[in-house]
């Protein structure tokens, strides 16, 4: 089972652990978006040209019962919508396009997760930290793993 320690440091201080950049930034995941590997396959097998990972940073955000995945890099894979949902947010309910996808964490092991359908939103703009974030890792992933989010030591374990 692939581990993902992030340790928060006050910089030029040691060890000294630094809380207030776990708050600051949140649990940030490096990632990459993928098309699913059928479809990969089936382009390979039609001599097209597979699209190239999109990489980003993903969040860890327990409040979302499913993973979103910014609509502009679904775009830039190329995939195709497989239906709808409505989600409940902040300004309400919305229907939400889905799409399939598949999503590596380079930084944690190489673990990866193929959806059948992932929900495509609007990040564009959401940074943490500076980082842009083009994914919300929901609990229909944090189901499969262990969470220890531990803000007085500024450090956060994602065990998968």
């Amino acid at each position: 089972m692939p581990i993902h320690n992030h340790f928060f440091r006050k910089l030029n201080q040691g060890q000294d652990p630094a809380p207030e950049g776990l708050l600051s930034a949140g649990p940030l995941l490096q990632v990459q978006v993928e098309v699913p590997q059928a479809l990969a396959s089936f382009l390979s097998e039609k001599g097209e040209t597979i699209p190239a990972p999109q990489p980003g940073w993903a969040l860890i955000d327990t409040g979302a019962t499913r993973t979103c995945v910014d609509k502009d890099i679904l775009g830039r894979l190329g995939v195709q919508p497989t239906g709808t949902v409505k989600t409940g947010t902040a300004a309400g309910q919305v229907e939400q396009l889905l799409f399939p996808a598949k999503l590596s964490f380079p930084a944690a092991g190489g673990f990866q997760v193929e959806f059948g359908s992932v929900i495509a939103v609007d990040l564009c703009g959401q940074t943490v930290a500076g980082a842009n974030v083009v994914v919300l890792v929901g609990r229909d992933v944090l189901s499969r793993c262990l969470l220890v989010y531990n803000g007085p030591a500024g450090i956060f374990t994602l065990a998968m």
